[in-house]
């Protein structure tokens, strides 16, 4: 009997909705004083394009497709790009704004980011088959103390824990958003939630920092569950994740209280706060995060197969943490 466990993304029961190419025209402009041609250059040249059928995310209901889309609920307050100098006058009050002539709107400011607003279209949430995860099992992740183990380890029957394993790939970790999605996964899904889950599953988090900084992320967030790191970024790469400069226009629920403003200057005052704790990093570690560019997604693993994934499109677009308990039965 076939058991659909996909309200949000694809799973093995369903087939990609198959979404049109969209092709935009880019003009270049020619300096006057030069004869040369100038040609556009994005801060995602490094990422790593798809064959896979690109589509929308959709919800399947009594059997209708429905495309979901939302409205961007950026706040379009004004916002002072914050900086990461020290104010010697007062330690305490670092300062995080230019002088008032320099200040900016939010949008016109984080509009920059929103270079790739088709990625939705070259990202899909076909699941991995086997021959994918046959590829990706030897591929160590490290936890805090250095030591590795095999990724595969984590969802193989002979060594897994539990039936299920619910993978969540997150950004570097300095990233306001997933630190914010981690917290509210973990006032969700408390102590006895995690126990009540009908299938046995582990939640395993992974980041692309370099593992000695999973402590300090631990005690940004929260988090109770397991943290590795692949700082290679391999098993993102070899899962389907990609990178982009792409923050999102619309402000998901883990992040309902969180404006891009409130979001952009905190990461920066919690990075000078982690600098300036005797317990926490050095400045040099700021740079050992991971790839600022990364993102990352959740994959759903059952008797060692992928039976739901989703990847992220942009820096806000983790799966909502109401779709990860529907996904675990934990609601209806």
């Amino acid at each position: 009997m076939q058991r659909d466990v996909s309200p949000v993304g694809a799973s093995r029961f369903e087939r990609p909705y198959e979404a049109p190419v969209i092709v935009r025209a880019v003009s270049v402009k020619r300096s006057k004083n030069s004869s040369k041609d100038t040609s556009p250059t994005s801060p995602t040249s490094e990422q790593s394009t798809s064959s896979r059928p690109s589509h929308a995310s959709t919800m399947q209901t009594n059997g209708t497709t429905t495309t979901h889309t939302a409205a961007s609920s950026l706040d379009s307050t004004r916002f002072t790009p914050p900086s990461l100098t020290h104010d010697h006058d007062d330690a305490d009050s670092p300062s995080c704004s230019l002088p008032p002539s320099e200040a900016v709107d939010a949008d016109e400011w984080l509009s920059r980011f929103r270079s790739d607003p088709d990625l939705a279209l070259s990202v899909s949430d076909e699941c991995p088959d086997r021959a994918t995860l046959a590829a990706v099992y030897d591929l160590p992740i490290f936890a805090a103390d250095g030591t590795s183990r095999p990724f595969g380890s984590l969802y193989d029957p002979a060594y897994s824990l539990h039936t299920r394993q619910l993978v969540l790939f997150v950004r570097h970790f300095y990233c306001g958003a997933c630190q914010a999605y981690l917290q509210c996964l973990a006032k969700s899904i408390t102590k006895e939630d995690y126990f009540s889950i009908p299938i046995p599953t582990s939640i395993i988090v992974i980041g692309c920092g370099k593992p000695d900084l999973i402590p300090q992320y631990k005690k940004f967030t929260g988090c109770p569950f397991p943290i590795f790191a692949d700082p290679t970024r391999q098993l993102f790469k070899k899962l389907g994740m990609v990178i982009s400069a792409n923050i999102g226009m619309q402000r998901p629920q883990y992040m309902k209280d969180i404006s891009a403003a409130a979001w952009g200057t905190g990461q920066i005052k919690q990075m000078r706060a982690a600098v300036r704790d005797p317990d926490g990093v050095r400045l040099r570690d700021l740079v050992r995060g991971g790839n600022p560019l990364q993102i990352g997604g959740e994959f759903l693993l059952e008797d060692g197969e992928v039976v739901w994934c989703h990847r992220m499109r942009n820096y806000r677009n983790h799966a909502e943490v109401s779709v990860l308990r529907k996904l675990l039965e934990l609601d209806e």
